[in-house]
């Protein structure tokens, strides 16, 4: 006869800054702590799946400027932000470049 042993986490966890936090969390949803922290564990998690990371890629300003300039073209409006997602550039880069944009009368202001 075989017996299957199920695998547990434990984690010693310092919830010393989250004590208060932890309280409101167990009174509000009648729960145990183990069970609020396993929650909110699944709850984070679930957010995180939702999230969409960006990573900007190293160009040079003339280069950023190329691809903003193709991006925009035939688009009625954009924002500074979409410009950064869509072409992974940094948005510091990406407003140097439509601040010359538009002193240069390629792009008008909101």
């Amino acid at each position: 006869m075989s017996t299957v042993k199920a695998r547990r986490y434990v984690y010693p966890v310092d919830l010393s800054d989250s004590v208060g936090d932890l309280g409101i969390i167990i009174e509000k949803l009648g729960v145990s702590k183990a069970e609020a922290m396993r929650e909110a564990i699944k709850h984070y998690a679930e957010y995180l799946r939702g999230l969409e990371v960006v990573t900007y890629r190293e160009i040079s300003k003339k280069q950023a400027k190329s691809e903003i300039r193709k991006y925009l073209k035939g688009k009625d409006r954009v924002g500074a932000d979409e410009i950064s997602d869509a072409l992974r550039i940094d948005m510091t880069l990406v407003n140097e470049v439509l601040l010359e944009l538009w002193q240069e009368g390629w792009v008008e202001p909101e």
